[in-house]
């Protein structure tokens, strides 16, 4: 007599494509993470202000660190009932229908090389903000392309007849997954010719950046059928599709209006959860948060370029690997130094991404682990101002909660922070918290009521310690030195 098949164990299956990797994770019905396997990506720089990323060696990265979770799967009897994607928003790669195939690099979010295009658009600043939520910067699709179109007229033809598609890594890894091109609202708008209001392609900003309609994918929802991914003997719908900091927003526990999340990792956001309506402010910008074919979900937001990536170039510069993570072993305590960081461009509330990294007064006259502090103090600096902004265009606004994660949010970069704000910030130890964003949403789709109840441990609570003089004169110099930089 045969025994019983055993039942697989349901888990969910989430791929998170980063800046320095990609991962692919599985997650219980509890919110546990049972398996995680990651793969480092390599950010090619050819030329000075270009980011690439080689889309054969990003895709079999995604391949392997796939193929080893479905090995647990067999291995440990587990059946992933849906699986969820997580992507970097900014990243955007020319793609060939005909052959189904990238046509080009993947140009990185950190790529800047549309930034002397840029003045061109002044005169259209008011329309993309209004529209879209952002602000023209040579990060986001609309100029990426039209950089791409004034260097090589010949890409013209073959985008307006759709058989070559600027599109986001976002449809690039879904058409991957499932052999569906599209780009879900969360990600869309950085294409800065995505109506967040109306959640459609807009007409004029197409004009403006010389953008073919047919030469963009299928917008959809966040929670959305994606199609399957079909690999080994699975067959796995693909059930969610959300912007990187949009899912760590949710992986670290904001997910109601008023509750704020700051997520530090290569890069940095603060984002604040503005309910079922976009808001705007001055420096800031406005998306989707994550939507349904019924109702989107609306966030504020604050970018911060560097954050991983600064003391990487300390590391970098200094020639010391280590520096990239363990810099947190060798920064001092304070410091009057100040640091206006420059690298990959100042982003929120300021948007210059032609400045240059300054240090003032010179850096040389103090040694490494102060430059280490004012490195790490732009950082809680650049983070409190977009808060003052926030607070500036939503006064009636009540700030709930700030949740704190990422791999840089470190006790010395958040303590400041909490001076600087004068609010207490919560840092939660959220393993993968982009991952666990995704499978937050991909459960309350299969209506998994108890995921996450087992993995909420780990909080810290930082108060604010300085005086109101030691902040203010904080403050002061970073003003100061802020003024004089960009000024030049």
């Amino acid at each position: 007599m045969k025994s019983p098949l055993r039942p697989r164990k349901p888990v969910l299956l989430v791929l998170d494509a980063g800046t320095a990797s990609v991962r692919a994770a599985l997650f219980d019905p509890d919110g546990r993470i049972v398996a995680l396997h990651r793969h480092s990506l390599t950010t090619h720089r050819p030329t000075p202000g270009h980011a690439e990323l080689d889309p054969a060696a990003l895709l079999a990265a995604v391949d392997q660190v796939l193929g080893r979770c479905l090995d647990d799967c067999d291995s440990h009897h587990w059946q992933p009932e849906a699986m969820g994607l997580s992507v970097q928003r900014s990243s955007f790669v020319l793609f060939d229908t005909i052959s189904a195939t990238a046509a080009g690099p993947i140009l990185s979010w950190q790529d800047h090389r549309a930034r002397d295009m840029m003045d061109r658009y002044a005169s259209h600043a008011g329309a993309i903000t209004a529209t879209t939520g952002l602000l023209p910067s040579p990060h986001f699709g609309g100029p990426k392309l039209a950089w791409l179109l004034e260097h090589d007229a010949t890409l013209r033809a073959p985008l307006a007849a759709g058989n070559l598609k600027f599109v986001p890594l976002a449809s690039l890894l879904a058409h991957h997954l499932t052999g569906n091109l599209l780009i879900d609202e969360s990600i869309a708008g950085r294409t800065l010719v995505f109506d967040i209001r109306h959640r459609k392609w807009d007409e004029g900003l197409l004009e403006t950046f010389g953008w073919p309609k047919a030469a963009l994918p299928e917008v959809v929802p966040t929670t959305h059928a994606f199609g399957h991914l079909s690999r080994a003997n699975y067959h796995i719908p693909l059930k969610v599709c959300l912007g990187d900091q949009q899912a760590a927003m949710l992986g670290l526990g904001a997910g109601s209006m008023g509750e704020m999340a700051i997520n530090f990792g290569t890069s940095g956001s603060v984002l604040l959860h503005t309910g079922h309506r976009p808001r705007f402010g001055a420096g800031l910008l406005s998306s989707i948060a994550w939507s349904t074919s019924g109702a989107a979900t609306y966030l504020l937001e604050g970018t911060i370029n560097a954050v991983g990536a600064l003391f990487a170039w300390f590391a970098d510069r200094e020639r010391r690997p280590e520096l990239a993570r363990r810099w947190i072993d060798e920064v001092a305590r304070e410091s009057d130094l100040v640091m206006v960081p420059g690298i990959n461009g100042l982003a929120a509330p300021y948007w210059r991404p032609d400045i240059e990294t300054t240090f003032v007064p010179d850096r040389d006259r103090y040694p490494l682990p102060e430059q280490l502090w004012a490195g790490m103090a732009s950082i809680a600096l650049l983070g409190a101002d977009i808060m003052a902004h926030m607070h500036a265009a939503l006064p009636g606004l009540q700030v709930t909660h700030v949740h704190c994660g990422g791999g840089m949010a470190q006790p010395p970069l958040l303590q400041l922070l909490a001076d600087l704000t004068h609010l207490p910030l919560e840092s939660h130890h959220v393993p993968e918290s982009t991952a666990t964003g995704v499978a937050a949403l991909l459960a309350a789709a299969l209506g998994w009521t108890e995921f996450g109840s087992a993995t909420r441990k780990g909080q810290a609570r930082f108060v604010p310690l300085m005086n109101a003089t030691g902040r203010d004169s904080i403050m002061d110099r970073w003003h100061a030195a802020l003024e004089q930089v960009l000024g030049k």
